[in-house]
């Protein structure tokens, strides 16, 4: 009897412990960090530089690509890194040193980052610089946003000129693709299947791909002559179609961060905004003649 009372009690602490540890990790993870969309009509003087355009600087601009830009009302600082995961990368430390100089009032990441039991995950191995960057934010009490456009007005962009199951398979791939220069997974299907599920239920994608076999039937279709999508990495580019809404989603995401940019500079704030270097250096031009004077 008094074994089965300790057992009880041995079980019910522990269930006790569980349910503490859940709340603690509920109330301490980090919550995605929201958009940013309540500017209106922002006309560019010069238009943000188009992926043709980048090619042809792509092999000599340095990197990581940084500027700091004022206007007489506020500032920014652009980030543009080399893509990392790895804490020790010395452009985290860089990272740092530039935030505590700078002194940002907002700050802008790049990606939907996501829950993220912070004390438990490292988040520049989840989220790379980004992870970074809003955890400095969140340290300094500094408001956060991520800078991709609403999903919606992304896709509406490029279906305007693919196919519903091309763009699905891009925008369920594209995790994958851009991860696999961190590391491959253990289970190529499994960390797919995950974007699979969510990205098919986006608006306009809705009844695409039902399955890891629709992703691989697709693939041998349409890229009979590329490796396997379990071996392929955008580091380098995409094949066919892939690379082309590449392009065009990249359009929009950098017409929608621009006008964050200086929507948020011409309300005074001291934005810190880091992205993938190819973004910095195609925003330069449009944000110089937007009347954003280098310091």
């Amino acid at each position: 009897m008094q074994a089965r009372r300790f057992a009880l009690r041995t079980l019910l602490g522990a269930g006790l412990l569980i349910l503490a540890l859940a709340g603690y990790v509920w109330l301490t993870a980090w919550r995605p960090p929201p958009e940013y969309a309540g500017y209106g009509a922002i006309e560019l003087a010069v238009p943000v530089m188009t992926a043709e355009q980048y090619q042809d600087v792509v092999a000599t601009h340095r990197q990581p690509y940084v500027y700091e830009l004022q206007s007489i009302a506020g500032s920014v600082l652009v980030y543009g890194a080399m893509h990392t995961k790895e804490p020790g990368d010395p452009q985290i430390e860089d990272l740092r040193q530039q935030w505590e100089r700078f002194q940002p009032t907002a700050a802008l990441v790049e990606g939907r980052m996501g829950f993220l039991p912070a004390d438990f995950v490292n988040p520049i191995r989840q989220f790379g610089e980004s992870g970074a960057v809003f955890g400095l934010a969140k340290a300094d009490d500094v408001p956060a946003y991520t800078w991709e456009p609403p999903i919606a007005r992304e896709l509406g962009h490029v279906l305007e000129e693919f196919t519903a199951e091309q763009v699905a398979l891009f925008y369920v791939l594209r995790p994958y693709f851009s991860n696999l220069r961190h590391g491959k997974p253990a289970d190529p299907e499994g960390y797919v299947e995950e974007y699979r599920r969510k990205r098919t239920q986006w608006p306009g994608l809705e009844g695409t791909l039902p399955s890891m076999a629709a992703i691989d039937a697709a693939w041998k279709r349409d890229f009979p002559d590329s490796p396997d999508w379990r071996e392929e990495s955008d580091q380098d580019g995409l094949p066919g179609y892939l690379g082309a809404i590449a392009n065009r989603s990249n359009a929009a995401r950098d017409e929608h961060l621009v006008r964050v940019i200086l929507d948020l500079t011409r309300q005074g704030r001291r934005v810190f905004a880091v992205m993938g270097s190819s973004h910095a250096v195609k925003l330069e031009p449009a944000l110089r003649a937007a009347r954003v004077e280098g310091e």
